[in-house]
């Protein structure tokens, strides 16, 4: 919010496909896909976003979002005062080349994303990654209300950019796909079960830590 340098400019990037607000873009690459089940619930996003988060934005909290925060970008530090539950802390942040104007709600969107890709619970640890957000910066009614599609959006953008990539470098393609191998799955899972549902299940789990008691 307070961020200030010579050259933060550049960090407007309207057209950059991984900023979360422009998932309407993926209509360019959505050929990639194909013509099956995946093509027809990316479309069902894309057209969604553009109906229910687009309207939005500008009601939501700007400011320089990392746009990459994954497992891989992340460092941690262990604590060695319990070997048996160790506690673990954020100590640094890696690769900033997606950095871009956009919105709070949008780096939490993008790390749930990311911990449902890696999480043998991936429908519940939005709860835990919001928890740990919010107990930083709440978000908003209107934030909360667009999450599940912003995360759908993210996993839409994380597809659709690979498979149009591997097309034109299918030498890359196993570490390109990484994502799909599981991303599919989540993202066809979330819309099974539906918003609603999703949605109770984050936040009742984000509750809970409200709701304990100080150790």
């Amino acid at each position: 919010k307070k961020f200030h340098h010579p050259s933060v400019k550049s960090l407007h990037r309207g057209q950059f496909i991984w900023n979360l607000a422009n998932v309407p873009l993926l209509d360019r690459y959505i050929y990639a896909l194909g013509q099956n089940k995946y093509r027809d619930i990316v479309q069902q996003v894309i057209e969604q976003f553009k109906g229910k988060v687009i309207p939005k934005l500008s009601s939501f909290r700007a400011c320089i979002n990392h746009g990459d925060l994954n497992d891989h970008n992340i460092l941690v530090d262990s604590s060695p005062a319990s070997l048996e539950n160790p506690q673990y802390r954020v100590s640094g942040i890696l690769d900033f080349s997606d950095m871009s104007y956009g919105y709070y709600v949008f780096e939490v969107a993008i790390a749930i994303m990311y911990m449902m890709i890696e999480s043998p619970d991936p429908l519940s640890v939005g709860g835990h990654v919001l928890a740990g957000f919010e107990s930083v910066l709440p978000l908003t009614e209107e934030e909360r209300g667009a999450l599940f599609l912003l995360v759908s959006g993210r996993f839409s953008q994380s597809l659709v950019i690979a498979a149009h990539t591997a097309l034109r470098y299918p030498e890359n393609k196993e570490y390109l796909m990484i994502t799909a191998k599981t991303g599919w799955k989540h993202l066809m899972k979330m819309f099974e079960v539906g918003q609603e549902a999703v949605e109770k299940t984050w936040f009742e789990t984000a509750e809970a830590y409200t709701n304990r008691a100080p150790a």
